[in-house]
């Protein structure tokens, strides 16, 4: 009598701990769901399962103080499961969500001019680029109300005020040579996309001392769509574009130097990788024009030349990409605790001053990144040639580090973050939680092979710079063909 008047008197707090416990059970199911961890049909029965066990204690009703210690525990496991895989979602809805709204331009002069002396003056005749992927919002920039401008530029712009060449030579040139030139095609100023201008600084510092930046623009622009040819599915081969651009101030532009160019051909049938490395110098025909120049300068007209280059170069057909800048592959290195790396030659690093006898280091990201930008101190060895293949050996030992990491949950978070402020992809959320979803069910290891396509070095004009003449590789059809039939192999 006493034991059911106490059980009635319970009765509130046993129902409000079963509520709570049915619903977190409800939320964390629901996160689980959108994580895509398992698949459906395993997901349905662990669903079953787990709701069926709810059930059961919220049936169970005699021992009040021992099922209500299970409801509390069964509560608090729910909501570390839910925060857990809501964290996983949250993790790839950022991955390609960083779309680059926005592009730096400068408005330029030359230094010996009283404009550039005094920073003070009247803009006239800007010149442009016809090439630039954003044209036609340059040109709507320059004719819009002059209150939307800053500085130099807040005065009222017509489309006489602006003129546009085919190629950086000839617009510099036009600025260089004013006084020579014919007044219909001379300009005073040009403006040019931050991209161009530090591939113009690093291929011709003859012009680039000749110039002088009045102001930097910040330009809102609409991202360009990248076409590729989606997969139908992820069960069968794929491949992927590894595009390492430089960039300096730390964005994701569309159009930049591509001097990573890594095509991945993933056999998920086979657990097989194929990482196939085309030099930034190779001397490749342009998709756009049939022109020949440097692959690292298809960049510069934007992701979509650099893809369909290299669609035409091999005879295949790229699915996804990923663009990522330096502060990308530093920074991956760095979560995941640093990577080995066997030198077979030494190695003195232009851009961080370090040096490297033959022999095998642990590196930290700072120190991977210096030896994967590389080339002058190796140029006995192929130079950009050999600096790709010590980028690949930086992605396998990645790929390595990330299948051998115990601990890798714990850095999930840091490694994501770090990825998504620095890479753009195509990858949608699901189609990569598909993939780790593969992995969780099927944990096999992937073996990976690394090939590259030799060249013949050479100095000639390229299509984007005429002159000077510029150190290119040119392909060697054997190196190529091997490419292409080990390509082939993969897609099998």
């Amino acid at each position: 009598m006493k034991q059911e008047k106490n059980l009635q008197k319970s009765r509130p707090i046993l129902s409000f701990f079963q509520l709570l416990a049915a619903l977190s059970s409800l939320i964390m199911l629901y996160f689980l769901y959108q994580a895509q961890i398992l698949p459906v049909r395993l997901f349905g029965f662990v669903a079953i399962f787990y709701l069926l066990l709810i059930a059961l204690l919220i049936v169970i009703s005699r021992k009040i103080i021992l099922l209500v210690i299970l409801l509390i525990l069964n509560t608090l496991i729910n909501i570390a499961l839910s925060f857990v895989f809501y964290k996983y979602n949250d993790y790839f809805s950022q991955i390609g969500k960083n779309e680059t709204y926005e592009e730096k331009y400068s408005l330029i002069t030359l230094a010996s001019s009283s404009l550039a002396k005094t920073g003070q003056g009247e803009i006239i005749r800007i010149g442009i680029l016809n090439s630039d992927p954003y044209k036609e919002t340059v040109e709507q920039y320059l004719q819009a109300d002059a209150a939307s401008r800053e500085g130099l530029l807040a005065k009222s712009l017509t489309q006489s005020d602006y003129l546009g060449f085919s190629d950086t030579l000839s617009l510099t040139s036009s600025l260089i040579n004013q006084n020579n030139t014919k007044e219909a095609s001379s300009v005073r100023t040009i403006f040019l996309s931050n991209g161009n201008l530090e591939s113009l600084k690093d291929n011709n510092q003859e012009i680039w001392n000749q110039l002088h930046v009045l102001q930097e623009v910040t330009l809102k622009v609409t991202p360009k769509t990248i076409e590729t040819t989606k997969n139908t599915s992820l069960d069968t081969p794929f491949t992927v574009y590894i595009s390492g651009i430089d960039n300096r101030d730390h964005t994701l532009p569309y159009a930049a130097r591509s001097d990573v160019n890594l095509i991945m051909v993933f056999n998920p049938a086979r657990h097989q990788i194929l990482v196939l490395n085309t030099p930034r110098d190779f001397y490749v025909p342009l998709a756009m024009n049939g022109q020949k120049d440097k692959l690292t300068h298809a960049g510069l007209y934007g992701v979509n030349e650099s893809i369909h280059t290299l669609e035409n170069f091999y005879n295949i057909k790229i699915n996804y990409y990923a663009r990522i800048n330096f502060d990308a592959t530093s920074s991956i290195v760095d979560q995941l605790g640093g990577v080995d790396i066997t030198l077979p030659y030494a190695i003195n690093t232009y851009h961080g001053r370090r040096s490297y006898q033959p022999g095998t280091y642990h590196l930290n990201g700072a120190e991977a990144l210096d030896i994967a930008r590389e080339r002058v101190s190796i140029s006995w060895a192929g130079g950009d040639r050999e600096r790709g293949r010590n980028q690949e050996k930086i992605l396998s030992a990645l790929i390595g580090k990330v299948q051998q990491d115990s601990n890798i949950l714990g850095k999930v978070d840091q490694i994501f973050a770090s990825i998504a402020k620095n890479i753009q992809t195509n990858f949608t959320s699901d189609d990569l939680k598909y993939l780790v979803q593969k992995q969780l069910t099927s944990p096999a290891k992937w073996q990976t092979e690394l090939i590259d396509v030799d060249g013949k070095a050479d100095i000639t004009s390229t299509f984007t710079y005429q002159e000077p003449k510029h150190f290119v590789w040119h392909p060697y059809p054997e190196s190529v063909d091997r490419a292409k039939a080990k390509l082939q192999e993969y897609l099998k």
